[in-house]
């Protein structure tokens, strides 16, 4: 199952290629059921930790493509790949209180949604310069998931971080965060845009795991 789920997703990579080259005039694969695609079992969740997000942020890397700031950005506001590339300087807005938001509609739940942004988040954000409200914030950033992987893995590799890093694992790292740091349940679970809080349940249960890990470290 692993092996054919890699295949499927390289077969589709090279059709959206055609697709978006005038090769084809649909990529096929897009209409197939997800209940019908390759998968393998379910792994666990990979999350990276703040010292990890410290190793990245010290790479130099300066590749034209945003894919170093767009993930930090995402480490620290929960945007999936989907939503990130499409963000324009007209969703990111001043509150009343003087604070900084983002107001977005999520491709993937056509759901609106609210984000405070942090001071973290806000510090992989470029200048705006004369960029109109119309443009994109991250205009380099590869439109395909699988394209950004493949530029991340550079940096994840010279960071020296031993984990299968992809560009979704920036959401995961943020939920895990804020638990940690003391967020409750709920809030985390709309500030992801969830639907249902059950959905967001599965990063408390690594929070908790985390805590029985760290108060087994004291020896006897």
């Amino acid at each position: 199952n692993v092996y054919k789920e890699a295949l499927y997703n390289r077969l589709m990579v090279a059709l959206n290629k055609a697709e978006r080259d005038g090769l084809i005039l649909k990529n096929p694969g897009n209409s197939i059921d997800r209940r019908l695609k390759p998968h393998s079992e379910p792994k666990e969740r990979c999350y990276l930790t703040l010292d990890e997000i410290k190793q990245i942020i010290a790479v130099e890397y300066n590749y034209k493509n945003d894919i170093k700031n767009a993930f930090l950005f995402c480490c620290f506001c929960g945007l999936r790949h989907s939503d990130v590339v499409k963000l324009t300087w007209g969703e990111i807005v001043t509150a009343p209180d003087g604070s900084t938001m983002i107001q977005t509609q999520m491709k993937k739940t056509k759901k609106f949604i609210t984000i405070p942004l942090s001071e973290n988040a806000i510090a992989f954000l470029p200048e705006q310069g004369k960029a109109k409200k119309s443009d994109l914030v991250f205009p380099n950033l590869p439109d395909q998931p699988g394209n950004a992987d493949v530029r991340l893995k550079v940096i994840i590799k010279k960071a020296g971080i031993d984990k299968h890093v992809t560009f979704h694992v920036a959401r995961h790292t943020f939920a895990t965060l804020t638990l940690t740091y003391g967020a409750d349940l709920y809030t985390v679970s709309k500030l992801l845009g969830h639907a249902n809080v059950k959905t967001t349940q599965i990063y408390a249960k690594i929070v908790d795991e985390n805590k029985r890990k760290a108060v087994n470290l004291i020896p006897k």
